[in-house]
């Protein structure tokens, strides 16, 4: 009985393995922080449903293979901070929006936390300027508990480089103004692909005339790995988080079918 559990546990696993394709996405996250003194972990379950199968048989890395086909998805996801003496559990749902016939972009999610009536919503409508190049206009609109809510915008760019040594270098930036605290959120971020299956990568975030200030900065270092061709591992550390100030550890896991 426990070899047949093995053999099918293998079989699940490596089912796919070989494929050059996948239409589904599952991951598990989960992330440590010793917020205002308090140790904090925090959970994440999210799944992703591509309309159409993303084709992984090309050059590109396998963690970037839907934004360099354009393939449409929707996703779900629920989540749970924990601590000595509180938890929170929130959902979300979206949908990104890209296509191979035409240049245009839009992203849209929704998140509510249980028990209240917080709820956020992040938003993206760009423009492919070439296949491996992404610009967009976004917006983060936060509507905490006690009310006020405040919607904030910004831009934000992708952009690719094939290094035509089967290495490929990612490039994030993004400026988000956040117009109720009179300052401006600056990010800017870079992966190295080494082939096809991992990637180590750096980002750095500051505020308004905070930058490269030890108080009011965030460096984080980040990797993934694809140990399967749809199984992947991820690491990441952000040193003095923007959004809590401290540091936040964090280990996930997908899998494609």
């Amino acid at each position: 009985m426990k070899r047949s559990m093995l053999a099918l546990l293998i079989a699940v696993v490596s089912t796919g393995a070989a494929a050059n394709s996948y239409q589904n996405e599952s991951s598990v996250d989960y992330a440590n922080g010793d917020i205002n003194g308090v140790d904090v972990d925090g959970w994440q379950l999210k799944h992703q449903y591509f309309f159409n199968a993303v084709d992984t048989s090309g050059k590109s890395p396998l963690a970037e293979a839907a934004f360099i086909n354009k393939n449409a998805s929707v996703f779900g996801s629920l989540s749970r901070l924990s601590s000595d003496s509180d938890h929170q559990n929130s959902w979300s749902v979206g949908g990104e929006y890209m296509d191979q016939s035409h240049n245009f972009y839009g992203k849209l999610e929704w998140r509510h936390f249980s028990g209240t009536d917080q709820q956020d919503v992040d938003g993206t409508l760009g423009y492919f300027i070439s296949n491996d190049w992404l610009v967009g206009a976004i917006f983060e609109h936060d509507r905490p508990e006690q009310g006020g809510s405040s919607t904030n915008y910004g831009v934000m760019t992708k952009k690719l480089w094939d290094l035509g040594t089967g290495d490929m270098i990612n490039l994030e930036a993004e400026i988000l103004d956040y117009r109720h605290a009179s300052t401006t959120r600056y990010g800017v971020a870079a992966d190295y692909y080494f082939g096809k299956n991992f990637s180590a990568g750096v980002g750095y975030q500051w505020l308004s005339d905070g930058f490269l200030s030890e108080s009011d900065d965030s460096l984080s270092l980040r990797a993934k790995w694809f140990a399967l061709p749809n199984l992947s591992l991820s690491a990441s550390v952000a040193f003095d988080a923007l959004e809590t100030g401290d540091d936040l550890y964090q280990l996930g896991a997908s899998y494609r079918f």
